[in-house]
Order: structure tokens, then C-alpha cells, then sequence
């Protein structure tokens, strides 16, 4: 098959990643991929992957310029499937390519809430089995927890990775990958982690090493520098964006985050403490498992303060209990969150999608209802960059 697949952006992030290891195992089972996005920090990684890329003249994923784009891209390529992420692109492309001339899509929604305007014959693929649940009214919908690459995202030795960014041996390395914005709360937790390191740092060697970049960074930044000031040393590093988020990894001692970037971690043998919206923070444990399988590796707390002090505290003092924590991570991801295995699924996706075709009435119905709910979800909104998100 020729699979178009569209990220949400290249620029760092769960779901971006998701996207382009999935379209590299898929193109591994000997399919034809072809990557459609506008220019982003990802491009590096993409290539490194191996994937074409085939970049849009806009950031919009929500413009006619994107879907035209995407259009031209699908007839010229001729392409079997169209897989998008997360709702813009999603949108763009039901009334694009596969509105106007049948191209199957397949939709991937790794938010937290599946968009009720998404068109409901298509295929759609959501990453917990709550949003699965939830989703009921789409009658082609799949469950694919994150899929994380176990061979790239593997234990290794922290030292090379923390010379990278000039860390001791002795350090205590604690570390959070992700986009540094609003959305889901992400800088909530990402202030409430520098706090809690803050304190921290007074009585252990620690270090937390936030890496990603966004529209928060600069506020980040400068509550780091003057925590950094005042101990007299380094303990809160921003690098920003890395093409490569392994070292940040692979340097660390604890993992922090949400979604599949706390996975990835837990992939390089560490343990991982889940920070969520209003004040949620939950480790990853043995008790805690089945809660995250439900709701996926995020959660929402009461508006309170983010309890992340104590079980730093306690991992911090307890090395043979990040190394017990360590090891049943990795297990789990071993177990539940194979790429092949998450390939392989996708493969079947994609088929069923190309062989069912929806007929016109069917595909037209639908595209309304979407049309009617995207309005009134927009009509509240400036037609802006950041409708278009």
C-alpha cells in the first residue's frame, strides 16, 4: 500500500513521535510511506528514520492551503490510505482528499477527549480504553495503546548520555521530555517539578532536565535561572528542543511526564512518576498500573499542589528501589507496548479502511454532521493560528 501519513506538526511531541515510529514500522512491513507536514524540529528525525517527507506550504493544519496540499499530494502518489493525527489534520483531510475523491483515511486522536465533530464512518484509532469507551458512536474505532520502540528506547549507560549535557556521575538526574505549553496543563506540572527539585536540591544532589520546547519555554527559563542563581550551581536545565530525546532519557534516574513520553522512559529502565492537570502526580506502580491502562498515563487532580517532594524524596534515597521500579518498567512496555505488535494492527487498519469504501451518500452525511459540529465549536473562537492547533 501507499500511506500518506500526517503528524499533527514536526515539532517535538508525543503524538508526533508516535506518528513517525509507526510510519517507519509500517513502511518496515513493505509498505510505501510518505510523511506530509510543515517544517519542524522532527524533520531530522524523520530522516534519520529513513521516511519521505513531503512538507506543506503552510503550519496550518486547519487551512484550504494544507488540504489543497494534501490533495495534489494524494493524486499524484496515488495513494491507498491517508492516516492523520489528532483532530486539524483529521478534519483538513475528510473534506480534502477524502471528500472530494474517496482517498480512505484513518484517524488518530492521542488527546484526551475524541472531538465530536470528527467524521463518525471513518476509521479512528484512540489510545486508552477509556476515550475507546467513550467513542462509542464511532462504529470503525480501535484501541492502540502507545507504541514505543524497545530497541531505540533501551537501557543504557547514563554516562555518555549525561555528558551530553555537562552532568556529574554523582547527580541525581531527573527528567521531563515534552512540549513546553498550556495544553493539558503541561507547564502546570513542568513549575510544580522545578519546585519540587528546588527543594529537593537543598538536601540531594539532584538535577531536573526539562527537554522540549513551546511557548512556555521563557517563562520556564527564567524561574530556572534564578533557581539556579541561588544554589550557586545548575540544577534546573533547559536545553530546549532536542532532534533526539534518547540522552534525555537515558541520563535519567526518574522519568517525569505524561502519555508516551513517561513510557519511554519506563522503556529505559526508569521510574516514572505520571504528572497530569491541577495538581495530579501519581507513580507508575504495580497498584497504580491498571488506573493508567484505563485513563492512559495522565490524570486530573483537585486544584491542589502537585505532591511530587515525597516520592522524589523517597526515590532519591533509595537506589535499590529505582532500580527494582527500573526493571518492571521496562517490563511493562516490553509486554503491553510493542511497536511490532502496534504495526501490525495498523497494517490491518489500513487494509480494512481501503477495502470498505464508504459510498457517497454514507461519506456525505457524515461530512456534514462534521461541518455543523466544527462550526459550532469554532464559532466562539478566532479563525487563528490557534484554532487551527
Amino acid at each position: 500500500m501507499r500511506i500518506i501519513v500526517c503528524p499533527h506538526d514536526m515539532g517535538m511531541g508525543g503524538s508526533q513521535l508516535n506518528a513517525l515510529d509507526l510510519a517507519a514500522a509500517v513502511r518496515d512491513r513493505g509498505h510505501h510511506v510518505m510523511l506530509y507536514a510543515a517544517p519542524g524540529p522532527l524533520m531530522d528525525r524523520a530522516h534519520v528514520l529513513g521516511l519521505d517527507l513531503t512538507l506543506s506550504n503552510t503550519g496550518l493544519r486547519l487551512s484550504t492551503g494544507w488540504a489543497a496540499g494534501l490533495v495534489r499530494l494524494a493524486r499524484s502518489w496515488r495513494a491507498d490510505v491517508v492516516h492523520t493525527y489528532e483532530w486539524a489534520p483529521s478534519i483538513g483531510a475528510s473534506f480534502g482528499a477524502h471528500g472530494l475523491f474517496g482517498v480512505p483515511q484513518v484517524m488518530t486522536v492521542l488527546s484526551m477527549e475524541v472531538p465530536r465533530f470528527l467524521p463518525r464512518h471513518l476509521d479512528l484509532v484512540v489510545g486508552t480504553r477509556q476515550l475507546w469507551s467513550a467513542a462509542a458512536e464511532h462504529p470503525h474505532r480501535h484501541l492502540m495503546e502507545p507504541p514505543i520502540d524497545t530497541v531505540v528506547n533501551t537501557p543504557s549507560d547514563p554516562w555518555p548520555a549525561r555528558q551530553v549535557f555537562g552532568i556529574s556521575p554523582e547527580d541525581l538526574v531527573i527528567s521531563l521530555v515534552g512540549r513546553m505549553t498550556t495544553d493539558l496543563d503541561k507547564s502546570g506540572g513542568v513549575i510544580a517539578a522545578i519546585a519540587a527539585v528546588d527543594r529537593l536540591a537543598a538536601r540531594e544532589p539532584a538535577v531536573l532536565l526539562l527537554a522540549g520546547d513551546g511557548p512556555e519555554l521563557p517563562r520556564i527559563r527564567a524561574v530556572a535561572n534564578r533557581i539556579n542563581t541561588r544554589h550557586g550551581r545548575r540544577v534546573i536545565l533547559t536545553p530546549g528542543s532536542l532532534a533526539d530525546p534518547v540522552p534525555a532519557y537515558a541520563a535519567a534516574d526518574v522519568v517525569l511526564g505524561m502519555g508516551s513520553s513517561v513510557l519511554r522512559g519506563m522503556a529505559f529502565a526508569k521510574p516514572a512518576i505520571v504528572l497530569g492537570a491541577d495538581g495530579f502526580c501519581e507513580p507508575v506502580t504495580a497498584q497504580t498500573l491498571g488506573a493508567f491502562d484505563w485513563q492512559g498515563f495522565y490524570g486530573i487532580g483537585d486544584g491542589g499542589e502537585y505532591p511530587l517532594l515525597a516520592p522524589l524524596t523517597e526515590l532519591a534515597r533509595d537506589a535499590a528501589e529505582r532500580r527494582r521500579r527500573g526493571e518492571w518498567s521496562r517490563a511493562v512496555v516490553e509486554d503491553h507496548h510493542s511497536l511490532r505488535r502496534a504495526a501490525l494492527l495498523l497494517d490491518n487498519i489500513y487494509g480494512n479502511a481501503r477495502e470498505r469504501r464508504s459510498g457517497v451518500a454514507r461519506r456525505t452525511a457524515s461530512l456534514a454532521r462534521s461541518a455543523a459540529g466544527l462550526g459550532s465549536f469554532l464559532s466562539g473562537r478566532i479563525l487563528d493560528g490557534s484554532a487551527a492547533a
